[in-house]
């Protein structure tokens, strides 16, 4: 049987209420939906039968190397603690390890450290594991605390996840207390993330500022050794044979990540059997992938979102009207349909659906209905706000991604319906690295008024990005937004376990910042996949991103 692109009915909006929106409780339907296959040779092509699908099937054998392509091109860093963009995550989850882990449903689980709640203000990790670093040196409580205090750095990327921690020690030869100075429900779930990564101590420090770079390297105790980092080309990793968890020791002996951004090139490598496997596919490679005769496309649940984003306080967007405006002129349903060939739903607010805890969905799917309706597209209004506005036709110009098509079918959308309300859309193409540094460097952004955003978050849990965007200071805060009862609110609800005095507390501060229209979301989408028809075991949910996931590819054959 074979992959068809019907998108699975758990996209529409009833479907979503019913399962209360988490990924990890899409992901429990499709785990196990991969029952019907057909010979191709050596090997079988997967019928998920139109569901979302945590993860292939498990490897059955070992092979000598993978090449996977990083679709979002180079890393700028593999430094963990900045290691923040698709490709810098992807690489470095295979190398560095976390105390705690999730699994491919987001199942919170030790790792190298069981973890204690001691109080409200302290939490205990105790080492477990025998780990060793690839220098043969043992994982220490010392290197632990090294590399979390490292993380909260003022400097680090991930220095939010730290806000409240008011210390972090070595309390005995296998034990690190982290103290705070307010309760925090976010960070041990954030552990799991590149916020949570360990890195050896003493080569860090002579590492100095070259570590994760192409000359500087690293040291970690993960299932893969970083072997070589090609600038331009590639970076190659090999197994780590004295890897301590033998139930997560990798089926490939290799695996090289190529830098090939090109839509077009991308999809011939796969299907020439040139590059084995890759995540996050461009919608408009999706139809010819799903009909190739030499691997399988799978889609998985995920945190991913796409939005407009301001890129900066100045400019014709710091009119409020003009920003309203552009966000009824985005048709998100079309855009959906036409453009993500159906494996994306229409969004409307910066936080996607996915993200919402279970346990609260009927409290913030009654705050969404309502940016839904305020949100849906309407030409004649944002043409009656511009015309209230300030605007006098200046060129807004937004940036995409060069040879990106997907990002520039959607861009040229945009151009089209925001010029019959009277707004005039430049689309200026930057190289993948200048789009991925201009996310958290200003200088990058100066004269651009719009960037095409493709956003993540690690963990279901709504105040990470809205922390990483809404509260002063924050990296992806372009527009420098500032409001005191966003702050208290988001800071608040941090500080609560309760997860309906979160909701609370978050919905009033969505309901300010929103209003703001300093993003504007576009589409929620799934994780594409695209594996080899000889290999399997890919984690096929966004989970992928915070895990090793290039361990749990491998043959399908013994």
């Amino acid at each position: 049987m074979k992959l068809t692109l019907k998108r699975p009915d758990a996209q529409s909006a009833d479907v979503r209420r019913a399962l209360g929106l988490g990924a990890a409780a899409i992901a429990l339907l499709a785990v196990t939906a991969c029952s019907g296959s057909e010979s191709t040779g050596n090997s079988e092509k997967v019928d998920v039968g139109g569901q979302l699908v945590a993860q292939m099937p498990a490897a059955k054998g070992d092979v000598d190397n993978i090449v996977w392509n990083l679709t979002d091109g180079e890393p700028d860093s593999l430094d963990p603690r900045m290691a923040a963009t698709y490709s810098g995550g992807q690489v470095v989850n295979n190398l560095c390890e976390p105390l705690v882990t999730n699994d491919a449903e987001y199942n919170l689980t030790p790792n190298l450290a069981e973890f204690e709640q001691v109080s409200p203000t302290e939490l205990r990790y105790t080492l477990i594991a025998d780990a060793e670093f690839w220098d043969g040196t043992p994982v220490t409580a010392e290197d632990v605390a090294y590399s979390l205090n490292r993380a909260a750095e003022p400097s680090s990327f991930v220095n939010f996840i730290y806000a409240n921690v008011k210390s972090i020690e070595a309390t005995g030869d296998r034990e690190v207390t982290v103290r705070f100075s307010k309760p925090d429900e976010m960070f041990n779930n954030e552990m799991t993330t590149i916020a949570g990564l360990i890195v050896e101590k003493d080569f860090t420090e002579k590492a100095a500022d070259k570590v994760g770079t192409p000359g500087g390297g690293l040291m970690c105790s993960g299932p893969f050794e970083l072997t070589s980092w090609t600038s331009g080309d590639s970076i190659e990793l090999t197994r780590n044979d004295t890897y301590w968890n033998p139930d997560r020791r990798p089926f490939a002996a290799s695996v090289k990540f190529t830098f090939v951004t090109d839509t077009t090139a991308v999809t011939q490598a796969l299907e020439s059997g040139e590059i084995d496997g890759a995540y996050e596919l461009a919608a408009s490679s999706l139809g010819s992938l799903a009909d190739s005769s030499v691997g399988n496309l799978v889609f998985g649940p995920s945190t991913q979102s796409v939005h407009f984003d301001v890129a900066g306080p100045d400019g014709p967007l710091a009119d409020l009207k003009l920003r309203e405006a552009l966000g009824l002129v985005v048709d998100r349903e079309g855009i959906a349909e036409k453009i993500y060939n159906g494996a994306a739903s229409p969004l409307y607010t910066s936080v996607t659906p996915t993200t919402w805890p279970s346990d609260e969905s009927d409290l913030y799917q009654a705050a969404y209905d309502k940016f839904e309706s305020a949100r849906t597209y309407d030409v004649e209004k944002a043409k009656s706000l511009v015309e209230e506005s300030d605007y006098s036709g200046q060129e807004i110009v937004l940036a995409t991604v060069a040879g990106d098509e997907t990002q520039g079918r959607v861009a040229q959308l945009l151009q089209q319906d925001a010029k019959q309300a009277g707004i005039n859309i430049k689309i200026q193409t930057l190289q993948p690295l200048v789009m991925a540094q201009a996310g958290y460097d200003a200088a990058k952004r100066k004269g651009l008024d719009l960037m095409f955003s493709e956003s993540f978050n690690g963990v279901q849990d709504p105040l990470e990005p809205t922390g990483f965007m809404f509260l002063p200071g924050a990296f992806y805060n372009y527009t420098n937004f500032s409001d005191p009862t966003v702050t208290a609110n988001l800071v608040q609800a941090r500080q609560s376990f309760d997860g309906a005095e979160r909701a609370r507390l978050f919905l009033a501060a969505q309901e300010i910042y929103e209003a703001a229209n300093a993003t504007i979301p576009v589409v929620s989408t799934n994780t594409a996949t695209f594996l080899s028809k000889d290999l399997t075991g890919a984690i096929t949910s966004f989970a992928y991103w915070a895990m090793p996931q290039m361990a749990y590819v491998g043959s399908t054959k013994d």
